[in-house]
């Protein structure tokens, strides 16, 4: 009989066999009993502990999981690529389809302290008025009917430019199946698409390659072939993944049978639980959860954003000793606080980390100290980096009036 390509937990099992040897060759471990102790860096943080356990299992997945660490400051862009599945066609309404179900879930699984509910966006509206809000966010690039030689045009590269994705989901070969496109023009196109994409980018992001549920048209063994093409391509590269979606939908007898009546009377297009069981079978395969991020750091670099505070120190809690005379109430004395190492302005005032750390002078000539992870210190509505920049404000004191007796 006719070998299928393996299904979602023989997936994670690859992964897991490959994410010891990238590292190695990566050199961000130096040996299989140095995983959970190697500090490339030597800023005091384990390779482990900045990457996080599921980028260490799963190295392909690095700039995502990377990404989700950094979720309280930048957005998480996810661009999904494909033809009418992705698009939507079969679902009833945007909220059923498989993309907005993934983007949904990861966004509750992972929130960022705002509003984590924003719908997915086309690529066209995403790339003319992008969206810096922190936290999970999604890009549908899906066009109906295209393949794996015109899935990714010149407006998803251009796209790919403005949004900075920190991984793409390719769902591609319904159509070339269908098409009976030779494997090594098949091939080609998808490796010649990631490509583009990673030249795009100004951090290459992770891919995942999905094999689609196989169209009744196309036999089982012709289908197979596809997907070891896939998985080829992941194989070939450290941050693609392979993942075969149609597995578990061929498990529950579709095409054919149907008992779950997860295709639609076309017999080509998903309804929405089969939407659903997609987005439940791509996010299992995956494996995404909190613990197992990172710090957001990077390992290779013990000054993550270079902004002359080793990672370590950002990550602990940080002496500031700042007496805040409010507007309000007595002084505050604040002695402690904590930074983001990979934010050289972590309360984005204008005034860095390291400044407001080690002091800075006003224009009356004394020497202030301002807390880095407080946007308004005093709490007197205007931002330290304003009132700095004003000439006369006070980042300390309530509305720039100079406390009678300052405590020590």
């Amino acid at each position: 009989m006719p070998q299928r390509p393996p299904a979602a937990a023989g997936t994670r099992r690859r992964l897991g066999e490959r994410a010891l040897a990238t590292l190695l060759c990566s050199g961000l471990l130096a040996s299989p009993a140095a995983a959970g102790s190697a500090d490339s860096d030597r800023d005091g943080l384990g390779d482990r502990t900045e990457l996080g356990a599921t980028a260490v299992r799963h190295p392909a997945l690095t700039p995502l999981t990377t990404a989700l660490a950094r979720r309280s400051s930048r957005p998480v862009r996810l661009l999904f690529l494909g033809s009418s599945t992705t698009y939507g066609v079969g679902a009833s309404s945007p909220a059923s389809r498989y993309v907005d179900q993934v983007v949904g879930r990861l966004g509750r699984r992972f929130p960022s302290g705002g509003d984590d509910s924003a719908p997915v966006r086309d690529l066209q509206r995403s790339t003319d008025r992008p969206d810096d809000t922190p936290g999970v966010q999604g890009v549908n690039g899906g066009v109906g009917g295209v393949t794996a030689a015109t899935y990714v045009t010149a407006a998803h590269e251009y796209g790919v430019g403005v949004l900075q994705p920190a991984c793409v989901i390719h769902m591609i070969g319904s159509n070339d199946a269908v098409a009976q496109v030779p494997l090594t023009s098949f091939r080609a196109a998808v490796e010649d698409a990631v490509r583009r994409i990673d030249a795009a980018s100004e951090r290459p992001p992770c891919h995942v390659l999905l094999q689609p549920v196989r169209r009744f048209q196309v036999s089982p063994e012709a289908w197979a072939a596809y997907g070891q093409v896939l998985a080829q391509v992941a194989g070939a590269s450290s941050r693609v993944t392979y993942v075969d979606v149609g597995a578990e939908f061929e498990a529950r007898g579709a095409p054919g049978p149907d008992p779950d009546q997860l295709i639609g009377p076309d017999e080509v297009h998903l309804t929405d639980a089969g939407h659903a069981l997609l987005a439940t079978t791509l996010l299992r395969a995956i494996d995404l959860t909190r613990r197992g991020l990172g710090t957001g750091t990077d390992p290779r670099r013990a000054d993550t954003d270079r902004d002359g505070i080793r990672d370590r120190s950002e990550l602990g809690r940080r002496v500031v000793r700042v007496s805040v005379v409010p507007c309000e109430g007595a002084t505050v004395h604040r002695l402690w606080t904590r930074t983001l190492g990979y934010e050289p302005d972590t309360d984005e005032d204008g005034l860095g980390d390291r400044t407001e750390l080690r002091g800075y002078p006003l224009a009356d000539g004394r020497f202030v100290r301002s807390d880095p992870a407080d946007a308004d210190t005093d709490g007197d509505g205007a931002d330290d980096g304003r009132e700095w920049l004003s000439g006369h404000g006070d980042p300390v004191t309530c509305q720039g009036r100079r406390p009678a007796r300052r405590s020590r």
